[in-house]
C-alpha cells in the first residue's frame, strides 16, 4: 500500500502511516488473541471453552492494541480520517444505524425460520461456550458479556472499520473498501466455516454505517447488538 500522513501529538510534523503499519496493527491484535487463547490460557490449565479465558484474552488483545494507538487517537486531524468521531445528531444516522442491524441479522434470521441457529451448524466449542455461559453465573458471566458486547465490538470497530476502511478509502471507491475491509475481518479474525456468511454481513453493515455517517460509532452499536443477540442466542441454542 502506498502511504498517507499520521499526525502525532507534540512532534509538529506528519509522519508516514502506511499500509504496512495498518496490516501490522491487524497481525498483532490476531496473534495476541491466538497466543492468550490457545497458548497461554491451556498452559495455566483454562479450557478454551472457558468463559473466563474467553474474556480475558478479548481484554488482553484490546489492551495491546489501544497501547500502540492510544497517542494517535490523541490528535483531532486522525481521528476524523478514522472515524473516530461522533456522529451528526439526525434522521439519516439513525436510519442508517437500523438499517445496518437489518444488514447484520440477515443470515440469522434465514437460519431462524428454518429453525435452526448459526451456532447449532458450528464448531464443538461454540457449543461448549454456551453450554459454559447458560451454566456459569456471577462474575465470568458478567465478564463474558462485557468482553463480547463491549470491548470486542468497540476494538474491532477501531481496526477494521476505523484504520482499515479508513486507509482503503483512500486508495480504492467506497463501495470496493468496505467490501475488502469486511473480506479481512472475516478471513482474519471471523474464519469459522459457520459463520462465514455472518460474519460478512456484519463487516458490510458495519462498514456501510461508517462510510454514510462518517463514524464508527453506528457501526459500533450494530457490532455490539449483533454481539448480544449471538450471545443470548449461543446459550439458547447449547441450552
Amino acid at each position: 500500500m502506498a502511504t498517507n500522513a499520521m499526525s502525532v501529538p507534540g512532534t509538529g510534523r506528519a509522519k508516514l502511516f502506511s499500509g504496512w503499519i495498518v496490516a501490522g496493527l491487524l497481525a498483532l491484535h490476531l496473534v495476541t488473541l491466538t497466543v492468550v487463547h490457545y497458548v497461554a490460557g491451556p498452559m495455566l490449565g483454562f479450557s478454551p471453552a472457558s468463559p473466563d479465558l474467553i474474556a480475558a484474552t478479548i481484554v488482553i488483545g484490546a489492551a495491546v492494541v489501544l497501547a500502540l494507538v492510544v497517542r494517535d487517537l490523541g490528535a483531532a486531524d486522525r481521528r476524523r480520517r478514522i472515524l473516530a468521531v461522533l456522529p451528526r445528531a439526525h434522521g439519516r444516522t439513525v436510519l442508517t444505524t437500523v438499517g445496518g442491524l437489518a444488514i447484520s441479522q440477515i443470515p440469522l434470521a434465514i437460519l431462524a425460520l428454518q429453525g435452526n441457529t448459526i451456532w447449532q451448524m458450528g464448531t464443538a466449542e461454540k457449543l461448549a461456550i454456551g453450554k459454559a455461559l447458560a451454566a456459569s453465573g456471577g462474575a465470568s458471566s458478567i465478564a463474558l458479556v462485557v468482553a463480547t458486547v463491549v470491548v470486542a465490538p468497540m476494538v474491532e470497530e477501531l481496526l477494521y472499520r476505523g484504520y482499515l476502511l479508513g486507509a482503503l478509502r483512500e486508495r480504492m471507491p467506497g463501495f470496493a473498501a468496505v467490501l475488502v475491509s469486511a473480506l479481512l475481518f472475516v478471513f482474519v479474525l471471523h474464519f469459522e466455516p459457520a459463520n462465514l456468511v455472518a460474519a460478512l454481513c456484519l463487516g458490510l453493515a458495519t462498514g456501510w454505517c461508517a462510510l454514510r455517517t462518517g463514524s464508527l460509532l453506528p457501526g459500533i452499536i450494530v457490532h455490539m447488538a449483533s454481539n448480544a443477540f449471538g450471545l443470548w442466542y449461543l446459550s439458547l441454542a447449547a441450552g
